[in-house]
């Protein structure tokens, strides 16, 4: 079992994620014919950005990492 909450399950393959700390991440599926998921923390302003417009600002941040999967040397491969 995890200690994760999903907050938002999207059908565009990412979901977000509240740790057991409180910190929030969002996992993507990304690739081509060999698909992964990465895992990026959100810092400070992008947990503000999804509590203020959620599936919106997630559907960003996520098509964002899908089209960058490092995402700036931020993302790690999630567990399986």
């Amino acid at each position: 079992m995890s200690d994760e909450e999903v907050l938002l399950q999207s059908p565009l393959l990412y979901r977000v994620l509240r740790g057991r700390d409180g910190a929030l991440s969002i996992e993507v599926v990304v690739g081509g014919i060999v698909q992964f998921e990465v895992r990026v923390l959100l810092n400070e302003e992008e947990s503000e950005s999804f509590a203020r417009e959620g599936r919106a600002f997630a559907d960003r941040l996520a098509q964002a990492i899908m089209a960058d999967p490092p995402f700036g040397g931020r993302s790690v491969r999630s567990p399986v």
